[in-house]
């Protein structure tokens, strides 16, 4: 595959050799003792900042579940979720866009693993443990929660410490029996993509990476013993610059995953502080939301996965699907994945769905009113308002196809596909999408005839 970043790929080596010793007595940083037995083994999503601020592959099939339902029982259309003609709006896509109380639901629902996502504190102030599973915070509340078989990470923090540091992604084997593990993905600072602007960000890279699978970091199949730790991934990062990462980790056993900050890349200065809470600004969670918080936890899936079914009409009308929803939008249908487990003061759903992809089937037919050939655009929007850099600024893929998504108060909407019908005809697209950092949700789909 051609690789189009500039950003100096990861050796495997720097990775699988972190393999250290752990502390005086050499143990991991817990046992399975007094820890739940059940693993998640083939049960994500991500988080950037929360709605309004900063920032999976997957899924092929129809989800077994999710917040939402199915694209049977989400459709506001005739049988098998077809949405028809009557109900289209008329007139053209409307400047500003039309209100939250005009889009359908989203067909679809949850689908893929679990994701490990650290974003709360998105900013931190010093060295300690960002977020992990291998045990309750003392402050922060959580559970202690291993996980084996296929499991996401996304991540996205800023430093405010006053100086550079080391962020480093680590799993530890809790067990009596050899685990092994692999792992790959994505993770930079700002440093190395060259700083923020749209379309060079560490979110814009680690967002079409994940998506293309042209993945910066691989570990090999690693053979981890009782009670020592891996890292998976480390980054050094400058004092008010940011660091993004997607990553998905394969593990014969139960494991617990852990994101630390430190002085340096050594693995046992990583153990030394995991215990200890990094000072940073916590964004808290309402209960329900708003505030909406950030997320440092395990959320249920890393894909949205659904089919639009729609008859085109006449020119001059359309109809929109809401996209990227959570609970306190004031939106009828919540998309955000619950919560596995997480950190008491933060979010209990994938609020924003950061490191998530939406993988969309768009099913069009003509509506068999006339002979008139029916034309009409796919539309991906942001509905945000507000006066801020950008609302989306990542990649998607139209029918396998690389297509640049940057929205900005200026320009909202990307046009993914225009499509002309003749009656008796159909066509289906598929649009998929990770959610990059640096989003601002809500955003929608939609079918505009002309």
């Amino acid at each position: 595959m051609k690789r189009t970043s500039v950003m100096k790929r990861t050796s495997v080596v720097v990775f699988v050799a972190a393999l250290a010793a752990m502390s005086c007595s050499g143990e991991a940083p817990e046992s399975q003792s007094g820890a739940p037995s059940a693993s998640v083994a083939t049960a994500g999503v991500g988080g950037a900042a929360g709605v309004g601020g900063a920032a999976g592959a997957g899924g092929a099939d129809e989800p077994t579940s999710g917040a939402g339902g199915s694209a049977e029982t989400m459709g506001s259309g005739g049988s098998n979720g077809l949405v028809t003609s009557s109900k289209w709006s008329s007139g053209a896509l409307p400047t500003p866009l039309p209100s939250k109380s005009k889009l359908l639901p989203l067909p679809g629902g949850g689908t893929g693993d679990p994701v490990f996502t650290s974003n709360n504190p998105e900013v931190f102030h010093g060295n300690g443990l960002l977020y992990g599973t291998g045990h309750p915070s003392p402050t922060r509340g959580g559970d202690s929660f291993p996980m084996s078989g296929d499991f996401g990470v996304y991540l996205h923090h800023l430093n405010q410490s006053g100086k550079t540091k080391v962020v480093t992604l680590m799993v530890t084997n809790p067990g009596n029996q050899p685990v092994t593990v692999s792992a790959e993905g994505s993770g930079y600072n700002q440093t190395e993509t060259g700083g923020l602007a749209l379309n060079s960000s560490p979110d814009f890279f680690v967002s079409k990476e994940w998506l293309l699978g042209d993945y910066a970091t691989n570990v090999s199949a690693t053979t981890l013993p009782p009670l020592k730790p891996l890292a998976i991934w480390q980054k050094q990062v400058k004092h008010n610059a940011e660091i993004d990462g997607r990553f998905v980790v394969h593990a014969s056993g139960p494991v617990f995953t852990y994101l630390v900050v430190t002085d340096t890349t050594d693995l046992n200065d990583a153990i030394k502080v995991y215990k200890l809470d990094a000072p940073g600004i916590i964004a808290k969670s309402g209960n329900p939301p708003p505030p909406f918080g950030r997320e440092a936890g395990v959320y249920a899936h890393d894909t949205w996965r659904g089919t639009i079914r729609a008859e085109v009409p006449g020119p001059s009308q359309h109809v929109g699907f809401a996209v990227n929803t959570a609970t306190g939008l004031g939106y009828p249908q919540v998309q955000a994945f619950e919560a596995l487990t997480h950190f008491s003061d933060s979010a209990a759903e994938a609020v924003g769905m950061y490191g998530n992809v939406y993988d969309l089937d768009v099913e069009l037919s003509h509506d068999g009113e006339g002979s008139s050939p029916r034309k009409v655009r796919v539309v991906f929007a942001s509905l945000v308002t507000a006066d801020i850099s950008r609302y989306w600024d990542g990649v998607g893929l139209v029918d396998g196809k690389e297509v640049i998504l940057t929205h900005t108060p200026k320009s909202p909407t990307t046009t993914l596909a225009e499509v002309t019908l003749k009656p008796g005809e159909k066509r289906k697209l598929r649009f998929r999408a990770m959610v990059p950092g640096l989003a601002s949700i809500p955003q929608a789909i939609y079918l505009v005839s002309y």
